[in-house]
């Protein structure tokens, strides 16, 4: 989903804006839409279009002191889930397109739908394909070699046998095994560098809410929570790892989500979306039921998505109405 292009300089990790010093120094999370998003030491995250990335001033840092502004971005950022966790209402954007006109462009875009060779070649990937070898390197057609990655590592068995073992080394190894395989859906700088960042004495008990949530026989609700628990207390939360596992693991049931895009399709469809920031197994069940709806919806309309991974990429792909070409 990355939008940076190879002649565009790298994004400075930390920046400060000339023309709102309030803001303090920012974090880089994440770039897409031709846009940056910073958390910044106000507390608040700030989207930077690209014709404002030059007004940016990149700050270089120790690596001491580049640990510590992120943790302290992190700590504000995190600090309402903590606190009271008060209300704020969340401004709903107006739709960007129409149902009409996603079902229109993808069609336009994957003659055969979900089963045909152009899906299968740049989303989906074959069975049996390696995940990490045999396709460009900006394809998204990893999601079916990802799948059987996830399935292949992270069996019952297995793990509960490494967690016994006390082998957490290898647990996280396939942890991260599993994540770079789901290569176009976790986001380096947002999700992949502050996760493999996470301090060893989190590990354990990641480890045990991993095992819980794939393969507990508990309420769903609490063992989601669980795990959104663990990823908070290490300052790793975000929605994309809060979901991939279980995406990946079961993608018949469970979603994959990023809630920009949920939150644009939920307007399209008029969908009551409202969530916190933070991942819940509240707000996550809102996020299944809005999958759930869309996926009905393409059965409707004649197209069979296999499962909530094909319904995420239908999402992704035409939630944003393309942009017009350049005319000289």
């Amino acid at each position: 989903m990355a939008t940076s292009r190879s002649t565009e300089p790298a994004a400075p990790i930390i920046v400060k804006h000339p023309g709102c010093p309030q803001w303090g120094l920012g974090y880089l999370v994440e770039e897409r839409d031709e846009k940056r998003f910073y958390d910044f030491e106000d507390g608040h995250n700030h989207s930077i279009a690209k014709a404002f990335w030059s007004k940016l001033e990149p700050v270089q840092l120790g690596d001491d002191e580049a640990n510590a502004l992120e943790a302290r971005i992190r700590g504000l950022r995190d600090r309402p889930a903590a606190a009271a966790k008060k209300q704020r209402a969340r401004v709903v954007a107006p739709p960007v397109t129409s149902f009409d006109e996603q079902v229109a462009s993808f069609e336009s875009q994957f003659e055969g739908g979900f089963g045909g060779p152009h899906f299968i070649a740049e989303e989906r990937g074959a069975a049996g394909a390696d995940a990490q070898s045999g396709a460009k390197k900006k394809s998204k057609a990893y999601k079916q070699g990802a799948i059987e990655t996830a399935r292949a590592l992270l069996g019952k068995g297995e793990l509960e046998a490494l967690l016994a073992a006390g082998n957490l080394a290898d647990f996280m190894e396939r942890i991260h095994k599993v994540h770079k395989a789901a290569t176009g859906l976790l986001h380096p700088l947002g999700d992949l560098i502050p996760f493999n960042k996470m301090p060893a004495e989190h590990h354990r008990a990641y480890a045990e809410a991993v095992v819980d949530l794939l393969h507990g026989t508990g309420d769903h609700a609490a063992r989601f929570d669980r795990l959104a628990g663990v990823l908070a207390e290490a300052k790793v939360a975000t929605w994309p790892l809060a979901t991939i596992l279980s995406a990946l693991m079961y993608p018949e049931e469970h979603v994959f989500v990023k809630p920009s895009f949920f939150e644009k399709q939920a307007a399209v469809l008029g969908f009551n979306l409202a969530y916190d920031r933070a991942p819940s197994a509240e707000g996550y069940a809102r996020m299944q039921s809005l999958a759930r709806d869309l996926e009905r919806r393409l059965r409707e309309r004649g197209l069979a998505p296999r499962d909530l991974m094909d319904v995420y990429a239908f999402l992704w792909r035409t939630i944003s109405p393309p942009k017009p070409s350049a005319k000289s």
